[in-house]
């Protein structure tokens, strides 16, 4: 994905966006490379060891949530995920709309 996209998903600025892809790519996590179609950007892709890596986090996190909360099956926590995610999405859209 881009940087750009990158950013958008992760909440941050595209200056942010560009140090954390750094350590990645410096830590093995990742590749940076130049898009085909637009050579001015940059696109960055998970190495194998960073698409392990992401996928143990991914289960240590949702491990801890499971043996904290054991009243929130998968489903539950995949729910809540996506409301507060919409939440957020909307929050930062009212943030950036100015007022009439």
């Amino acid at each position: 994905m881009r940087v750009s996209e990158f950013a958008r998903i992760d909440r941050c600025s595209q200056p942010a966006a560009t140090a954390l892809i750094g350590r990645l790519v410096a830590d093995g996590y990742a590749t940076r490379t130049k898009d085909p179609e637009d050579s001015r950007a940059v696109v960055v892709e998970l190495t194998e060891t960073g698409r392990t890596r992401l996928s143990t986090a991914r289960r240590s996190f949702a491990d801890a949530l499971l043996t904290r909360l054991p009243g929130f099956d998968l489903e539950r926590l995949m729910f809540l995920d996506a409301e507060l995610n919409e939440l957020l999405d909307a929050m930062k859209d009212a943030g950036t709309q100015r007022p009439s």
